[in-house]
């Protein structure tokens, strides 16, 4: 009976031992990882590992993707505050609230309108533009609208009344396309003078009779010329610091003019495709960095969003056409929109839509839904690295940040 006891409580002991040791063993190897110590070896590690890169990103060998990994190595640095910012172009009517702003919200740039510099000599425009560029915490798009005509927010100035820009139809109608190509040449040289490095023209759309939206501000009703104009300008304005936005893909065509905020076109998809779309294709393939995509309801592509809000119409333009470049939006906040963005924000829409960079007067607003709608899973944040590596590269290619 004694041995019997001695027997029973050696193997208790030794239960008791393997059991306590498979404890431990568990919770050692189920604890959380200490955080690592911060290192030189630690640092050098994280610095160097490969950023990663959107799947989108990898398979696109377009006109900016030589600056991809560089731009993506940036956005790995960056807030998601920061990413939202330089998916908007803000339009400003001061330069004061544009240096304020574009630092509060890292804007990806501003659209100086044609208030903003009001009572300025040219010496002062330039140095508002410096200070613009200054305040901004990534090298900022610093843009101006020079369509010529009645779209001058820069040279119709009085500090500049003796250049101010005609527009390109009634240069056409009296000096032909090279009267054309050698104002456009004027006008870059112009802006770049100034410190601007995008001018949100040229307008491709077709019209062909005076009753019609864009017909003032456009070039001709003829594809082929036009096409000619979108090639030329996105060569050779490029060259000279001022990048492009050909406008308002898909094209307001032969629209009527009306007084509705919102436009719709409701000519056959065919033939807005074979006609419409040859100045953009041309543009396009000359390298033209930016295509701006309208607020009209192109019916039979999709007749449910505006251009700028319409995943369909941004498709057309990266597959159809085969654009690498930026695509922006028309000012989004110029009339209510809400009807054709699927029952959310505008600014968000045009964030699924697919638009890289989204123009706005009220940044402050679309800033926070989109940050809200980010929060919520409504948008990817993949979405956001996305455009935002596209943007970055771009102010590499260009030269805007080094």
């Amino acid at each position: 009976m004694k041995k019997f006891m001695l027997i029973s409580v050696a193997l208790i002991l030794v239960a008791a031992g393997v059991f306590g040791y498979s404890v431990y063993h568990y919770i050692d190897v189920t604890r959380p990882a200490a955080a690592p110590t911060e290192s030189n070896d630690t640092a050098t590690e994280a610095a160097t590992e490969e950023p990663t890169l959107s799947r989108a990103e990898l398979s696109d060998t377009g006109i900016f993707s030589e600056f991809y990994e560089k731009a993506s190595a940036k956005v790995a640095e960056m807030s998601k505050e920061q990413m939202i910012g330089q998916m908007l172009l803000g339009i400003v009517t001061d330069t004061s609230t544009a240096e304020t702003d574009i630092k509060r919200y890292s804007l990806s740039g501003v659209l100086f309108d044609s208030t903003a510099f009001d009572y300025k000599s040219k010496d002062e425009v330039k140095s508002s533009i410096e200070s613009v560029r200054a305040a901004a915490p990534i090298a900022p798009i610093l843009a101006a609208q020079e369509e010529g005509g009645n779209v001058t927010t820069v040279s119709a100035h009085d500090a500049f009344s003796d250049v101010s820009f005609d527009s390109p139809r009634n240069i056409y109608e009296l000096g032909g396309l090279s009267e054309v190509e050698k104002v456009e040449d004027e006008k870059a040289q112009f802006l770049a003078d100034l410190g601007f490095n995008l001018n949100l023209a040229p307008v491709v759309d077709l019209p062909n009779m005076y009753n019609q939206i864009m017909y003032s501000r456009s070039l001709c009703g003829d594809a082929q010329i036009t096409s000619t104009y979108a090639e030329y300008v996105s060569k050779f304005n490029q060259a000279k610091g001022v990048s492009v936005a050909l406008k308002h893909f898909p094209g307001y065509g032969t629209t009527p003019d009306t007084v509705e905020s919102v436009v719709v076109d409701d000519r056959d998809a065919a033939t807005i495709r074979s006609v419409d779309y040859l100045p953009f294709k041309a543009g396009s393939d000359a390298g033209a960095h930016f295509i701006m995509v309208s607020n009209v309801v192109v019916q039979g592509i999709d007749a449910t969003h505006t251009a700028a809000l319409s995943p369909t119409i941004h498709k057309e333009l990266r597959e159809n056409i085969g654009f690498t470049g930026l695509i922006m939006t028309d000012v989004i906040d110029r009339a209510d929109y809400s009807a054709y963005s699927d029952g959310r924000n505008v600014a968000v829409s045009a964030v699924l839509a697919g638009n890289d960079i989204i123009l706005v007067r009220d940044y402050a607003s679309a800033f926070t839904s989109i940050f809200a709608a980010t929060n919520d899973g409504t948008i990817d944040p993949a979405i956001l690295q996305q455009a935002c590596t596209r943007v970055l590269a771009y102010k590499y290619k260009t030269g805007i940040l080094e």
